[in-house]
């Protein structure tokens, strides 16, 4: 393994070299992808930059290769599956409606505005992001339209590296107060089998049915749990196939780009609680295990509470941060008229992450 892996070194370094220059000599293409190219190169190769004075840090990850890492975890975490279960043309234009929009028309724009060398490959995250977390059915205008005020709302709250909430989230919040109804409908069934020509390009027929979160809500029904991890209980685009982005999510952390407390204690927190008040009151609490398979806590465990901005950096405070997260989402599922409580409990420890943080600092040094 080792000799073949050195054998395609030489060539893969000089295929590298040759993107890279014809990156940099093209200034529009180095301003369009000129950090997304670097967010790959750093994943696939180390960085050519190392430390000439002090603190030297015995750690190559930098923030471009986290992006690429996140961005690759995502194409398979959430793309791929999503393109077998509703179908290439669903999966395809949505990505391109809020790639186009958000990254290459608002974040151009403002690094235009800002003159900035180039745009960020955060963007491409953060509009990777919004069709997974809206219903396969959603038109691709609220597509762009969310795309857009991601970014938007990403530099308008400090910009990449300083936004104090997560952005694609920030805008799915703002798109269900502006138009609920898209919101609470369009969840289409995924399609189940070995997919045809006209399925794998269109998916199964627009059939729409109530998520799990709803269904339980409204009869008490309770989705299978294989049927939640495999991917064939609907949900959001992106939050389908619970198994592929567990095993993303598990590869992310082994690339140390997420930290493990957070989902840990996330998904902890979720299961302790949630069996609390089951026991305390059985008519309303779903069972542990429904509540850590359905909607978009699994999605949310590994993408959005490990988002290293807008979370706590200290590793205590990171388990209260995750405890938070999953005391809130438990709270607000089962004790509200809210079906998913993930994005609002994510969103609010958002804003808590800094007191968070502050607290746990002068406690550890009684300041």
């Amino acid at each position: 393994m080792k000799k073949l892996l050195n054998k395609l070194e030489s060539p893969l370094n000089k295929n590298l070299d040759r993107i890279e220059t014809f990156i940099h000599t093209h200034e529009t293409v180095n301003f369009l992808f000129g950090a997304v190219f670097e967010a790959f190169d750093g994943l696939l190769r180390s960085s050519k930059h190392t430390a000439q004075t002090q603190p030297f840090i015995r750690n190559n990850t930098d923030t471009k290769k986290f992006m690429g890492a996140v961005l690759i975890a995502l194409t398979m975490g959430w793309v791929f599956p999503a393109m077998y279960f509703y179908g290439l043309q669903c999966v395809i234009s949505k990505l391109i409606v809020s790639l186009v929009v958000g990254v290459f028309v608002v974040d151009v724009i403002w690094a235009i505005i800002a003159r900035e060398d180039h745009i960020s490959e955060g963007g491409f995250v953060s509009c990777l992001l919004v069709p997974a977390i809206l219903p396969p059915q959603a038109p691709l205008w609220l597509i762009g339209f969310g795309a857009a005020m991601a970014i938007i709302f990403r530099n308008i709250l400090g910009g990449v590296g300083y936004n104090l909430v997560n952005p694609a989230l920030f805008s799915r919040l703002f798109l269900t107060i502006c138009f609920p109804s898209l919101l609470a409908t369009g969840y289409q069934m995924p399609f189940v089998g070995i997919p045809d020509l006209h399925t794998l390009r269109y998916g199964l027929d627009t059939i729409t049915h109530a998520t799990p979160l709803t269904a339980f809500k409204t009869d008490g029904t309770i989705t299978s749990y294989f049927s939640l991890l495999i991917g064939t209980a609907n949900g959001s685009l992106g939050e389908t196939c619970r198994l592929a982005l567990i095993l993303s999510g598990i590869w992310l952390v082994k690339m140390k780009v997420a930290n493990w407390r957070l989902p840990v204690s996330y998904f902890g927190s979720v299961f302790i609680f949630s069996g609390m008040f089951l026991f305390l009151s059985k008519e309303n609490v779903a069972p542990p295990i429904f509540q850590l398979l359905s909607g978009g806590l699994v999605l949310g465990a590994f993408y959005m509470i490990t988002d290293p901005i807008t979370a706590t950096y200290n590793q205590k405070a990171k388990w209260i941060y995750g405890i938070g997260c999953g005391f809130i989402t438990v709270l607000l599922r089962n004790y509200t008229t809210l079906s998913e409580g993930a994005m609002y409990a994510i969103l609010l420890m958002n804003l808590l992450a800094i007191p968070i943080q502050s607290l746990v600092v002068k406690i550890r040094y009684r300041t």
